[in-house]
């Protein structure tokens, strides 16, 4: 094999490893893997991560809702009072805007079960502080 063709197999074989690797890690948590699918477009769990479009919700379960620094939070959610948990998220995870008008996040989940995975992995990750 010449260089170039080595290089392009080994970068090949490499991405196909990271890929399995990865698909591998969000099978064993079907709460991370729904997280991921479901929210993870918008929000990062990593424990020292920064914000996205959401805010990170790393030690989300429990806290009041709107108080994590350095996140511009509507109106709505800076004037919530409640404090996240399994029938808030749920609530919220259902419809945010139906439940709080005011809100920016637009996602929807019909889906009880899914909701369920992901408050669940949300909760495991509070009790990781």
């Amino acid at each position: 094999m010449s260089g170039a063709i080595w290089r392009v197999a080994t970068c090949a074989l490499l991405a196909a490893f990271a890929t399995t690797t990865l698909a591998f890690a969000d099978d064993t948590d079907p709460g991370r893997k729904q997280f991921l699918t479901s929210c993870g477009t918008c929000h990062t769990t990593d424990k020292d991560g920064g914000n996205r479009q959401g805010p990170n919700l790393f030690s989300v379960y429990g806290r009041k809702a709107g108080t994590l620094e350095g996140f511009a939070y509507s109106d709505t959610l800076k004037a919530g009072g409640w404090v996240w948990d399994e029938t808030t998220l749920d609530v919220w995870i259902t419809d945010a805007q139906a439940a709080h008008p005011g809100t920016v996040m637009n996602y929807r989940q019909a889906n009880p079960d899914k909701r369920k995975l992901v408050i669940q992995y949300l909760k495991s990750l509070s009790a990781q502080n």
